[in-house]
This record gives C-alpha cells, structure tokens and sequence, in this order.
C-alpha cells in the first residue's frame, strides 16, 4: 500500500519534484535536529575553492592526482554550463589552476570527454610539472597527446586514447570508449558510433597496449577469451565490455574490470594481468566489484557488494588472502585511495537521504574522521552526478575532490596538516 501511495505521489508530482521535495523534508527534519540538540560544523577543514566563472570546473575520477609533482598546480578541465550528456561538438577546455593565486590556465579543447572520467588527464612521468597527457581527437578518431602547459607545445600525438598509463610513461592501457559508453553512460565518449553494437562478446575488442615509445597498439585481452574465464551463467547472451585499468605501482602488471549486462542487470568482477595479458588473476568471482585502489604492488583495495552489504576488502593478488578494513565502519560504497606513505585511507559516500556525500579518512587506530558533508542538487544524479571523488597530493598533506554544493561542479582542496592524524 505505501509503495502504490509513493508511486501515485511521483506521477502526480513528476520524480524530479518528488526527490526534491523528499530532499528537503529530510533537510527540515535535520535543521529541527540540530536546533534542538546543537548543529554539527559541515567541515572539519575549510576547503579552498577552484572554479572559472560562466563554465563547470572539475578533474574527473579519483584514480589520479591533479597536483604537480612541486604542489603548484591542479589540473583541471572547464566544461559547459548546461548538465546533460556531452554532445559530440561538445567541448571543454583543459587547463590547470596556479594554487597560491587561484588563476586557470587554459591550454587546449578536446571534445573526447564525459563527466564522470573527463578525457583522462593526467601529468605525464617524464615531467610533471610541465607535461601532461589526455585524449582528443586525432585524424579524426579517438587519440591522445602530450602537451607542455607552459608552451602549450603538443610534442606527441597517438591514434590510441589512453585511459591508464605506468609509472614511467613506457606503457598505456586503452578500451573502446564508445563501446564503455554505450553500455555505461557517462564513462565513455558520444563522438563516434559504437562498430560493435550487436556483437555480444568480440573478440577483436577488450583490452589494449599503447607503447608511449613507439605509438604501437596491440589487443592484449580479448572480450572472448575474458567471457570464457570460469564463466558465469548471467554471461550467456550478455553484452560484455571492460573498465577501470590501473597499473601496479611498479607497472609490471595491470587490474581491470569485466562486465556485463544480461537483462537488464549489470555484473562485474576484478581480473590482475601481466603486460602481455597472460597470468590472469580472477581476484573477484562473487558479490558486485565497485571500486579500487592498489596498496602495493600485490594489494589491491576494492569496496564489493555482497550478502553483508558494502565492504572494504583488502585483497592479495595471485593468492586468495583477503581481509576486511573498517569493519562495521567502511559501510558505504565510496572511492577510495592510500595516502602516499600508505598510511591513511580516503574516501568518500554517495548521497544520503539528505542528499549530501561524505568525505572520509580512515586511521590505522579503526578511526572514522569524517572531513566533511557536501550537498548535492537533485539535478545531479544519473550520467551527470558530481560524486566527490576524492584525490591526494603527492605529500599526503592536501586533498582534492569535485563538488557541486555551492550550485555547480568546482574543485575544492583541504589541508589536514593540523588535524593530528
């Protein structure tokens, strides 16, 4: 009977309406709460504000610093005003902000992006400080560059977009983005039509190695020979596609995630590979695979659904050792990342019934310090969200995250330098 009432309650109000109206009855029930009991401070640090006036600032996924190697710098990318899905003439402008004066300096476009990922930008191993990587279109295809941010100076082109590359700039990791977009919207690119639609499982697609050397590409790991790995039931007569790549911190192999969607319902799992794709490590064959963080290079950090809900699993590549961090405290899904020294765990939560996400650092005493609530505006959500996405500098000392609290998509950075952790 209430379900019925709810779903009568939607139509009449239409469901933006009716989650904006829910957000603010929980928002009301929480102001009288804190009247009544005493309010509770919003953030433990201020955060310093990034943003450009008359566009949407932000950096994209938490899997990657925006702080130059000498803290002078963030990355960033400044998109347009109007939040929907981007368009193929859509473009944003890549750029960085100077930390001491606040200023963004532009220096390219590229209409290869999404609002979840942005277009993978990144400092570049040989110097991060001045060069940078991210993908654009080349010879009009999917491709990636290597720009100075001082001259602006484009020094390398590739006919390969990247999504991951190693430690020393040798190596990159691609996918088919316009596949990934299709079966994931907001993690890919609009800008060319998906070749392989209605090809269930091909296995001329999946994984690729990009030398950073010689511009040489080559399939390493086929959806086929992925979807024949102790396969599931749900895999028969599903559409298979791969995500998150991320090297070891040594690069010497590589995680990623296999997925597919059968009826409606979308699965995932944890495989560990060599460089040439061999020595496969299903690390993940149950519960839901959501999110990831190496440790070390044979520790991987990832949150799981499973039976007991969300947990934080510590995992061992090519063992079956695992453990679980912050039990009864890490309870909600979030991206989580080590501090540089290894020490300290981020993260962060998907909104609430007050509609505001939590930024989190968990100590090595089993203590949850919460450093901050952030509103989110009922627009965003689906292919759009502003999750936090929480990033560290390369210290251990700043960290940086997407918000869109104050009405739009900024970049924000907190100290925790006198926090005593």
């Amino acid at each position: 009977m209430v379900n019925v009432a709810k779903q009568v309650f939607i139509r009449l109000l239409g469901r933006d309406n009716a989650l904006r109206l829910y957000i603010a009855a929980n928002r009301l029930q929480r102001t009288v709460r804190e009247q009544l009991f005493g309010a509770i401070d919003a953030f433990a640090v201020r955060p310093q504000r990034f943003a450009v006036k008359d566009g949407q600032t932000f950096f994209g996924y938490y899997d990657k610093t925006p702080f130059s190697h000498d803290n002078k710098y963030i990355l960033a990318m400044l998109a347009p005003l109007n939040t929907c899905s981007p368009h193929p003439e859509d473009q944003v402008v890549v750029g960085y902000f100077e930390i001491t004066t606040g200023l963004f300096h532009p220096i390219d476009q590229t209409s290869t992006w999404c609002w979840q990922q942005g277009c993978r930008l990144q400092w570049f191993p040989e110097n991060e400080d001045e060069l940078v990587i991210y993908n654009k279109m080349v010879n009009r295809s999917y491709g990636s560059v290597v720009q100075n941010i001082r001259t602006k100076e484009i020094s390398r082109e590739y006919q390969k977009p990247i999504y991951e590359i190693d430690g020393e700039g040798v190596w990159a990791l691609s996918l088919n983005f316009s596949r990934l977009q299709r079966l994931r919207p907001g993690y890919g690119y609009v800008n060319i039509d998906d070749d392989t639609e209605g090809d269930l499982c091909p296995k001329h697609d999946g994984v690729w190695r990009l030398s950073l050397l010689t511009g040489k590409t080559e399939l390493v790991l086929g959806l086929d020979s992925l979807a024949r790995l102790e396969p599931w039931p749900s895999m028969e007569k599903a559409e298979h596609y791969v995500n998150h790549l991320a090297f070891n911190p040594s690069g010497d192999r590589f995680m990623f995630f296999h997925l597919w969607v059968h009826e409606g319902r979308r699965y995932s799992r944890l495989i560990t590979s060599d460089l040439n794709g061999g020595n496969l490590n299903l690390l993940t064959n149950k519960g839901k695979v959501s999110h990831y963080t190496w440790k070390s290079d044979r520790e991987l950090l990832v949150t799981i659904y499973d039976k007991k809900g969300v947990l934080y699993w510590l995992l061992r590549d090519s063992s079956d050792h695992r453990i679980i961090i912050g039990e009864g405290l890490l309870d909600r899904d979030g991206h989580p990342s080590y501090s540089p020294e290894g020490r300290l765990l981020l993260t962060d939560t998907y909104p609430d019934r007050y509609a505001e996400q939590l930024l989190l650092l968990y100590t090595p005493q089993r203590k949850l310090v919460e450093l901050g609530r952030f509103f989110t505006p009922p627009r965003f959500r689906g292919e759009v969200k502003c999750d936090l996405h929480p990033r560290w500098d390369r210290t251990g000392r700043y960290i940086c995250f997407d918000s869109a609290h104050e009405g739009g998509r900024a970049l924000y950075v907190i100290d925790i330098e006198d926090l005593n952790l």
